[in-house]
């Protein structure tokens, strides 16, 4: 493992002084992730039934602007990508 981490530290050296800030945002990104949690997919479903009948009292209004949406989505998007 510690060999890892000296050939991380000497990658880290030869980054330029002003790309620095950058490396660091990825980083510690990355370690967030992997460090968080996943939700287990019945927290998912949980969380996602507290929005079910939302849409409901929706106005005509409202529903042409989100066909408008959909449409303009699937004219953009060729695939849904996740």
């Amino acid at each position: 493992m510690a060999g890892i981490k000296e050939k991380i530290m000497k990658e880290v050296e030869k980054i330029p002084k002003n790309k620095i800030a950058q490396l660091y945002d990825v980083v510690h990104l990355f370690r967030v992730e992997v460090g968080s949690p996943k939700k287990a997919p019945n927290d998912m479903c949980i969380e996602a039934k507290k929005f079910f009948g939302i849409w409901k009292d929706i106005t005509p209004e409202e529903n042409a602007v989100l066909e408008e949406i959909q449409a303009r989505r699937k004219r953009t998007y060729r695939t849904r990508i996740l």
